[in-house]
């Protein structure tokens, strides 16, 4: 693969990078597809059967058949994946970094998670062979990209890239779904191995040219436990539900069965017999001196029904030694085990021993992870957790005769869950005034569901309308909406004229004469006059040129600006003055704009003006800042009058100085904010008056330049797009949960677990 050292600075070695990488990966594919082909064809007589046989060896003619092509296609799709990556301000494809989802999940069949399975365990055995030369290769790549600090996911050469377009030749190739299941298997390891020995010429190569490397960055993020630590450990209270019996029972497909309702209440394939098997014989030996013992006879587990099909496909699985050696590594009895055991764990165990078939035991298993992730979760305060936690009994009790539960998103326990974690996130401290009033009413209304016997959905039903009756105060709710309302019209009014103003400003650095003015009288115009303009436009009849004479203003202004041209004519300059300042004046006024922002630009005018009754001098001073207040250099493209500030509580930026002119304002619709994509309902941390506050974003402008937030007492808060970056960069923002529900976050990290579980399965 050795490559001559590219050119010396002066064409973009990123692309140069890029380009190369693709022409060599033809090279790396074809010697990639020759290792699987080989492990292909060794696999065929150790096949366990005719059909296993049989399809390994169509799979490897086919590869045979394929190879030329593959390698042919492969850099020109891989390229397009490149620029795909380059073009995009968020992670790319299907193999991102981004988890799987719920909501993804239940809109995929059967094939199509076994695809998303063989894809994410074929990356991570990729990832596992190319890890240690990927990072340094990572701190090169982004500073070619002009990055400060390592982000790995800005690396278009990452594993990602090559497993994805590997995935999108094979379905551009109609290669059979179990045919290219295989190839993946096969041509994981000879990839890996080929990306790394790529990297460590590519980094050797970069070292060559000079190029500046860039080094790690630490990103505070939300208080939150790894959702990946719920596939991996169990809590100590967790013991007997054990990683190897998650294992078992929790995979991406029947997840995905149970939540759009598909999962047999009866196991029927051999695979799910035994999972079902292993819980009750695993569950039930650990706490047998906690029931009682009946000497004349035992209890029918319908043992006997299912050993046999559970056998049956253990040997297929070729599993047998490594079950027994689970069973023999139970865990310790309940005396042995401290007495401090979380509300549900008994009723799990209980309700699992007894369950009915593989829909009940998932249903407990998904509703134990989701009930574990939220009290994990820190953003709720520990009282809210702790609630949540002794829920759990009922929870599980209800799942075990509702399935309905994980298929509709309006089940009334699903939604008393819901309001009770999203209404929690408003509170950052026990201390905060409303908040003990928010912890009696779940203590009055939430708590006594714990004890009660659950048979049906009718508790919670009650729960939710007690709740939402005692949080909904109609008067205040009106004073709420009503401030809302006013909020958001005059966000929405500010942008409009704002993006009008960007239009203008467009128009006035058109004109010749524009950039012979001082920058002080160019600033004014493209900032304030510009939204003078705009505002006189937004309230003129339709059709009108130049409501208020104000577009006229500006060829006055550009004259009177220049000294040159001004002393030839000062008898014009004479009478010109009065007017000229007095429609200024007027047209500041017509936006609200505060006067003392504006006097050191008429002190700047007024100099101009004076200059025309003196001679000239051979040097004129530089024109770049004549004392103008910085507030006029600031970046004009969100001005917001102080009426509309204050009916919206808008949050200015710190002034600041700017070089360039402002630019229109590009409209385009709501993208994500930095590296964070906000929703309404979202909630964010804010430091004001030296102390945090949470917020919940209530409203998003129509072009996304605008964001309003309120606070659990209706207190509005907004800012701009612009702004939000600041603080976020800044550390003075924090975004506590992105997402509109901590319940589907929570059933995310489920996705995840079994996601994890899946991959890892019959390696």
């Amino acid at each position: 693969m050795t490559q001559p050292d590219w050119p010396k600075p002066g064409s973009s070695i990123y692309q140069l990078l890029l380009e190369r990488a693709a022409r060599s990966s033809s090279g790396m594919l074809s010697q990639a597809l020759a290792v699987a082909r080989q492990t292909l064809r060794a696999g065929v007589p150790l096949a366990r059967g005719v059909l296993d046989r049989d399809q390994l060896e169509l799979s490897a003619k086919l590869l045979d058949t394929h190879t030329l092509r593959l390698c042919e296609r492969f850099p020109a799709v891989l390229l397009e994946v490149f620029r795909s990556h380059a073009d995009s301000d968020v992670t790319h494809g299907a193999l991102s970094s981004q988890p799987l989802r719920l909501e993804q999940l239940e809109l995929m069949d059967e094939n199509q998670v076994q695809e998303r399975v063989e894809l994410a365990r074929m990356l991570q055995h990729v990832l596992l062979e190319a890890e240690s030369a990927l990072p340094e290769l990572n701190s090169y790549v982004c500073a070619l990209v002009g990055l400060e600090r390592i982000s790995a996911e800005r690396n278009p050469l990452r594993p990602d890239s090559y497993v994805k377009a590997l995935q999108e030749l094979m379905i551009e190739m109609r290669v059979p779904t179990q045919v290219r299941a295989l190839w993946l298997r096969h041509l994981s390891a000879p990839l890996g191995v080929a990306l790394r020995d790529a990297y460590l010429e590519w980094t050797e190569q970069l070292q060559r040219q000079d190029v500046r490397r860039v080094g790690f960055s630490v990103i505070r993020t939300p208080d939150v436990q790894a959702v990946s630590e719920s596939g991996a450990t169990a809590r100590a209270d967790r013991a007997v539900w054990t990683p190897q019996y998650r294992q078992t029972v929790l995979t991406l497909d029947r997840l995905r069965r149970l939540m759009v309702g598909n999962l047999d209440v009866a196991p029927v394939d051999p695979k799910d017999a035994f999972a079902l098997q292993f819980a009750r014989e695993f569950e039930s030996s650990h706490d047998a001196s906690a029931m009682p013992v009946v000497a004349s006879e035992s209890p029918d587990t319908g043992f006997e029904a299912t050993v046999p099909a559970a056998l049956d496909a253990l040997q297929e699985m070729q599993q047998v030694d490594a079950v027994v050696q689970r069973m023999q590594q139970r865990p310790a009895s309940q005396q042995d085990r401290t007495n401090a055991r979380a509300p549900g764990v008994a009723v799990r165990e209980e309700l699992t021993r007894n369950a009915a078939g593989m829909s009940q035991v998932l249903s407990l298993e998904v509703v134990s992870l989701m009930v574990e992730n939220l009290v994990k979760d820190k953003r709720l305060l520990p009282p809210v957790r702790t609630v949540i936690e002794r829920l759990e009994p009922a929870l599980l009790r209800l799942v075990n005769i509702d399935p309905r539960f994980f298929i509709d998103k309006t089940h009334p326990a699903r939604q008393l869950l819901n309001e009770i974690s999203q209404r929690g996130l408003a509170f950052g401290s026990e201390k905060d005034p409303d908040f003990e009033a928010f912890l009696l009413s779940l203590q009055r209304h939430v708590s006594p569901l714990s004890v009660l016997n659950i048979d049906g959905v009718q508790p919670f039903e009650v729960a939710l309308k007690q709740l939402l009756k005692e949080w909904d105060n109609p008067v205040e709710r009106a004073s709420v909406s009503s401030h809302l309302q006013s909020a958001a019209a005059a966000l929405g009014y500010a942008e409009e004229r704002n993006l009008l103003a960007g239009q203008m400003t467009t128009q006035l650095t058109a004109i010749p004469d524009v950039r012979k003015v001082p920058s002080g009288v160019l600033e004014f115009l493209c900032g304030p006059w510009a939204q003078v303009m705009a505002e006189a436009q937004l309230k003129a009849i339709p059709g009108s040129d130049d409501p208020g004479g104000y577009k006229m203003l500006v060829n006055d202004l550009l004259w009177s600006a220049q000294p040159d041209r001004t002393r030839k004519d000062v008898g014009r300059l004479t009478k010109l003055v009065p007017r000229l300042l007095s429609g200024l004046r007027e047209g500041l006024g017509l936006i609200g704009y505060p006067s003392a922002r504006t006097s050191v630009f008429f002190d700047v005018l007024m100099k101009l003006h004076h200059q025309a009754f003196q001679p000239p001098v051979k040097e004129a001073p530089a024109a770049a800042d004549n004392g103008l207040d910085a507030s006029l250099l600031g970046n004009q493209d969100h001005w917001v009058a102080p009426a509309e500030a204050e009916a919206s509580g808008f949050m200015a930026l710190p002034d600041e100085q700017v070089v360039d002119l402002p630019k229109e304002v590009p409209v385009k619709p709501v993208s994500p904010v930095g590296s964070v994509s906000l929703k309404l309902g979202a909630w964010v941390e804010l430091r004001a008056g030296g102390a945090w506050q949470r917020v919940q974003l209530s409203w998003i402008s129509s072009h996304g330049t605008m964001f309003l937030f309120t606070s659990v007492g209706g207190k509005t808060q907004s800012m701009t797009q612009r702004l939000f970056e600041r603080l976020l960069a800044e550390d003075k923002l924090r975004v506590v949960s992105e997402q509109a529900s901590m319940v589907e976050e929570a059933l995310d990290a489920v996705v995840h677990t079994a996601m994890l579980n899946s991959i890892v399965a019959d390696l």
